[in-house]
């Protein structure tokens, strides 16, 4: 009687895993980058493998949708940690499965019919480490408070702790983006907010108001491709701290930036300049035809226009890579880290 309840049990759990994993993409429409696209990979690829000094440092699966099933961290060649990620049928990770020497674990999201997460859970199965204060069991980490207009758009949504405190809110224009983020501080007063303008549907301006420190403001502006071309950061005053300007070739890889700040206190204490002068420094990106950097020359100036100190002017950076047909990394050289890695990668 028990062997046919353990044959029931298995061929239930086989059919639920069978039943979840048709569902999983059922309903996927790509909006935004996938895994792979997030990280630069060319291709359909199934798996990377990464060496780092010819030692296996870490492993990673994807679908053929491009988002990541699997993912395996090494410390001298031994399993650290496993992750297996699930998918619900809009193509959002529902399931991460997390296995390291703490734990044996599961983050639990669940959607709602629009595809927006409700609940967030974590449920531990056991606990490897004596030393921890984990517990097995099952508790609720977050909620989300959705707000949809009549087409089922979404207008704005809370994170609340579980508690029921409101620690995060968002809010989107007509085009489904972000255009406003509120972070809230424990005692519940607003800690960074953020305004996102667009131009042509693509991020144009960036604003970030950061009540709690001096630098009380920061504001970043982007082209037309969505690439950063400039940020400063201002005092509550309004007056400029500091400003930087990012130059980009016709390729849009970035190929020189320059970062001009004033002179703080501690700085002045140091090197002799008065407070508010203003330094620059200048960093030159030499890359390769796929945008990587071979090498990175950095340039500091100070007050006068003379450069810095010899030991803090003309910092040079060399790297090396190798590419395969498809165009991603294979090998890579960091010269100043004295490092090295070698990337295995296999396709669909």
């Amino acid at each position: 009687m028990k062997t046919k309840t353990i044959v029931l049990y298995a061929s239930l759990l086989f059919l639920f895993l069978l039943c979840s994993c048709s569902r999983e993409f059922s309903k996927y429409q790509k909006t935004e980058k996938n895994d792979l696209e997030r990280s630069n990979l060319l291709g359909k690829i199934k798996s990377v493998t990464c060496y780092s000094d010819d030692e296996i440092s870490e492993v990673k699966k994807y679908n053929k949708y491009g988002f990541i099933t699997e993912e395996i961290d090494y410390s001298e060649g031994e399993i650290e940690e496993k992750k297996t990620y699930t998918y619900n049928e809009f193509g959002k990770v529902s399931r991460i499965e997390t296995t390291n020497s703490e734990c044996h674990k599961a983050d639990i999201t669940i959607y709602d019919e629009y595809g927006y997460s409700t609940e967030e859970f974590t449920e531990i199965f056991e606990v490897f480490d004596p030393s921890s204060d984990l517990v097995v069991g099952k508790k609720l980490d977050f909620t989300y408070e959705n707000n949809y207009d009549k087409l089922g758009g979404l207008l704005s949504r809370k994170y609340l702790s579980r508690d029921g405190s409101c620690f995060r809110e968002e809010h989107y224009n007509q085009e489904g983006k972000v255009s406003k983020e509120i972070l809230y501080s424990e005692d519940g007063t607003v800690d960074l907010y953020t305004e996102y303008i667009y131009k042509a549907n693509v991020l144009a301006v960036e604003k970030v108001t950061r009540p709690n420190l001096q630098q009380k403001y920061f504001i970043a502006y982007y082209d037309q491709h969505g690439h950063i071309v400039k940020t400063e950061e201002l005092n509550e005053d309004g007056s400029i701290y500091e400003v930087r300007d990012y130059y980009l070739d016709y390729k849009g890889f970035l190929i020189k930036e320059v970062d001009t700040y004033l002179v703080t206190p501690w700085y002045s204490k140091y090197n002799n300049f008065n407070v508010g002068d203003t330094c620059h420094t200048v960093t030159v990106f030499d890359n390769d035809e796929h945008g990587n950097t071979l090498k990175e020359t950095i340039t500091r100036y100070d007050p006068n226009e003379n450069m810095s100190l010899p030991k803090e002017a003309d910092e040079i950076n060399k790297f090396q890579y190798k590419y395969d047909s498809h165009g991603n990394i294979i090998y890579a050289k960091y010269y100043k880290e004295n490092r090295e890695f070698r990337y295995e990668i296999s396709y669909y």
